[in-house]
């Protein structure tokens, strides 16, 4: 296959009609290859990106992967390579990359031992699927419910402040990313393919088809609710077993290796033995407790940087006309749709002051899972069309900023949400960037708006939530960004805390078979362990791993 890169096209040529852009890039790569449009048998996007910089000009710039008839190229890959060669242009090369196809991991399977996955967010879930596909009929426990009666959970908690602590918007099917943008952009290095096989997973479940070539793919919310039931109804055809409401109370061992799992049924409140040899452990970033209980079984972990901050709100008019330019605006928001960001800055502190998880057209949700604490995130639709745009803002923390204790990153996060939920009497404490600055912004011109939050919110001084070194970080940042994109520092924009879980305080040690160096047959995985920042790229470790432990067993002949 030839592999073609920056290919340009206008974004008004290009429009919203997929077949009239195909019809396009057959010309434009026939045109690069020296040969007729009818001669390109076969042409995949393989990414597609927006070159904004020119706002009078915006562009879609693409990477495609081409397919020649033999007659004008031959019917070997070094006739390709020739071809290629003869060419002699940089943006053209040989596409080398071969795809990850399962059934790689089914060969691997040689036991009849049912592994456990511990944890239905990306990580586990495809770990799961890639058990479940070589065979292995894995079993998954998840401390929260499945994903329909979690939503209506979540909704209740949303409109009446009552929280269940095990299936909540951090813990249920499809993990604390299901109700978030979905978003599926990573800058991980992805040799094995395993990236393409995730959005291919999605699209096969129901996801817009888009996501598997957009450079910011997401899925939404509302896609994924429905998705999540289609990937569990494909495992259980595969013989894989799900067990809700089923949390891991601790492990017991014979010689460093595991031998079994003691559960907690949380709905009869019995404790469950599950005996097993490999637990594939993709807990999330906000199981607390399942990290005291890590360390009280010995299990080897480190406190590891993470970061802290707000979420800021602004009209989604304001960020689309700074992104795309004033000039046919409505026309560019037809086709592109609502704008992200991505601002990073230095601050005076030497803090790193950087936008996190940004939402086009969402909201800032409670996204608690503890009692009388308090702690936020953003969510969006499909669609995106709340009108809002939201990101969190944040700041990085250093293991030197509290006790270099394993636990002591989880302390120091639930004293920011303690203050959080007393700061509001449980709400979602905000204020206005003027009201946080004690001093006048420059005005935009758009005026007060009401910010867009799931769950209740109320006035609040976040200055008492937040650290110093935050609090004086983040003004600097505001600063700076509104120097870059006219109206981000406005006086009436709003901002609200605590945004703190935004990636994990604790990193589980894993040797190079991805095993706890002291308990043989544990597998780290995932956010939660510390290794991946995101829903793909806790797939892609998911998978590595389900990878990992269908080796061991080869090895070892389980």
């Amino acid at each position: 296959m030839i592999r073609i890169q920056q290919i340009k096209i206008s974004i008004f040529e290009a429009g919203k009609d997929r077949q009239k852009e195909k019809k396009l890039l057959s010309a434009k790569a026939a045109a690069i290859l020296g040969c007729r449009p009818s001669d390109v048998r076969k042409l995949k996007i393989l990414r597609r990106s927006v070159d904004a910089r020119d706002k009078d000009n915006i562009l879609f710039v693409y990477t495609l992967q081409v397919r020649l008839h033999d007659s004008i190229v031959g019917p070997s890959s070094a006739t390709e390579a020739v071809y290629i060669s003869r060419l002699r242009k940089k943006q053209v090369t040989q596409e080398t990359q071969l795809p990850f196809c399962p059934e790689q991991a089914a060969a691997m399977s040689i036991s009849e031992t049912r592994p456990v996955v511990i944890g239905t967010g990306p990580c586990g879930l495809f770990a799961a699927l890639i058990l479940a596909e070589a065979g292995r009929k894995p079993i998954l426990l998840e401390r929260g419910g499945p994903v329909d009666e979690r939503t209506r959970r979540t909704e209740r908690f949303f409109e009446s402040g009552r929280l269940d602590p095990d299936c909540n918007v951090q813990f249920g099917e499809g993990g604390a990313g299901t109700f978030s943008d979905g978003k599926l952009n990573t800058s991980i290095k992805d040799p094995g393919g395993f990236i393409a096989y995730v959005l291919q997973t999605f699209v096969r479940f129901g996801a817009d088809p888009e996501i598997l070539y957009d450079q910011k793919p997401h899925v939404g919310t509302d896609v994924l609710a429905e998705i999540l039931p289609r990937i569990r109804a494909h495992i259980e055809s595969l013989g894989g077993e799900y067990r809700f409401y089923t949390r891991a109370e601790s492990f017991t061992s014979e010689n460093g290796q595991l031998t079994g799992i003691q559960c907690i049924d949380l709905k009869s409140r019995t404790s469950v033995y599950l005996p097993c040899s490999q637990v594939l452990l993709a807990i999330g970033h906000s199981a607390r407790d399942t990290y005291a209980m890590l360390h009280d079984n010995g299990i080897p972990m480190e406190a590891k940087p993470f970061a802290v901050g707000v979420r800021v709100q602004h009209p989604q008019q304001l960020i689309d006309e700074a992104m795309y330019g004033k000039n046919r605006l409505s026309e560019k928001q037809e086709i592109l749709g609502p704008s992200p960001y991505k601002l990073t800055h230095r601050a005076a502190n030497g803090r790193n002051v950087f936008s996190f998880c940004m939402c086009p057209g969402g909201y800032v949700i409670n996204s608690s899972s503890e009692e009388e604490r308090l702690c936020i995130n953003g969510m969006s639709m499909h669609d995106r069309d709340s009108g809002t745009a939201n990101s969190a803002l944040i700041v990085n923390v250093d293991p030197s900023d509290y006790q270099n204790d394993p636990l002591a990153g989880i302390e120091f996060q639930r004293k920011l949400e303690e203050d959080a939920y007393h700061a509001a009497d449980g709400c979602i404490p905000y204020e206005t960037y003027g009201e946080f600055a004690g001093e006048e912004a420059a005005p935009s011109g758009y005026g007060r708006f009401e910010g867009k939050f799931r769950g209740f919110a109320a006035a609040a001084d976040l200055r008492k939530i937040l650290p110093g070194f935050v609090t004086e970080a983040l003004l600097d940042g505001m600063q700076a960004f509104g120097r870059q994109i006219s109206g981000y520092d406005d006086p009436d924009v709003i901002i609200s805390a605590i945004e703190a879980r935004t990636s994990s305080p604790v990193r589980l040690l894993r040797d190079e078979t991805r095993q706890c160096p002291l308990l043989c047959g544990l597998f780290p995985a995932g956010e939660g362990a510390g290794y991946a920042g995101g829903i793909t790229s806790a797939a892609v470790d998911g998978i590595r791993s389900a990878l990992a432990m269908l080796e061991n067993t080869k090895l070892s002949g389980q």
